[in-house]
């Protein structure tokens, strides 16, 4: 009959003949084939489609994070022009009232190469020290927020005292109102920080945003401090008691930056 078939069905007929006959040879050798070259073999045959693949999804994932990077620049570059808007806007007002102009802000990169403190960081060495323009009292900050202040100075090191050291003092105000207050690092009822000195007839809510208020020597104003977090009354019941959720994530410090300060002696 073979002879009657036309020839496309002829080769089918053979290639079913020999998948048939290797499965067969398959059921009859099983476990004694030898398993790990035949894996070792399909791993080479398979190795560049795998290639392939990754390659396509990690195009596909710069893609998307080029994607976002180009929004995320976008963005940034209104809220740029915004600012510059405001702050000229800002310093003609100023001029016409007759006020100084706030100086701008310049700021140095440092890694923070260790931690030091029992249950939690009060201190960080910095990777910079005299030799770099580091001075004692300077502000330092990540792109979050305030960290704390230059506390010690050597060739080339130095040590920063963070906000979480008991004998820290931040001058603060509460952004939407003015309100002043004194942040400070309390280990009663639990590690946190407070914003002291706040007197009760004063407003705050959860929620706001605390910034310093340039009353201290070592701090310029609106650095970004943390957010209210919950408000209630002091032991005393004579000041308000205002936690604060810090801004600058101490869990996550590997880099900061030096701002240089001006002193004028006296306040926190």
């Amino acid at each position: 009959m073979g002879g009657f078939l036309p020839p496309a069905e002829r080769r089918s007929g053979l290639v079913l003949g020999i998948a048939v006959g290797l499965s067969l040879l398959l059921l009859m050798l099983g476990e004694r084939l030898p398993t790990a070259p035949l894996r070792a073999f399909g791993a080479w045959l398979f190795s560049p489609f795998d290639r392939v693949v990754l390659a396509g999804d990690r195009l596909a994932a710069a893609w998307r994070e080029n994607q976002a990077l180009h929004q995320r620049i976008v963005d940034l570059d209104l809220e740029n022009q915004r600012l510059r808007v405001a702050g000229e806007e800002n310093d003609r007002l100023r001029r016409e009232l007759g006020l100084p102009a706030i100086a701008r802000l310049s700021a140095r990169p440092v890694e923070i190469l260790a931690l030091s403190g029992d249950a939690h960081p009060v201190a960080a060495t910095l990777s910079a020290g005299g030799r770099q323009g580091i001075h004692e009292g300077d502000a330092v900050v990540t792109s979050d927020g305030l960290l704390g202040r230059v506390s010690e100075v050597y060739p080339t090191l130095s040590r920063a005292m963070l906000l979480t050291d008991p004998n820290s003092a931040v001058a603060c105000e509460v952004e939407s109102t003015g309100v002043l207050g004194v942040l400070r690092f309390s280990l009663v009822p639990r590690p946190r920080l407070v914003l002291t000195n706040v007197p009760l007839g004063d407003t705050v809510r959860a929620g706001e945003r605390v910034l310093t208020s340039g009353l201290s020597p070592h701090y310029p104003r609106a650095l970004p401090v943390g957010v209210v977090a919950q408000v209630g009354r002091d032991a005393g019941g004579l000041t308000l008691d205002i936690e604060v959720e810090p801004a600058a994530r101490l869990s996550r410090l590997r880099h900061a930056f030096i701002v240089p300060h001006k002193d004028t002696g006296g306040a926190p």
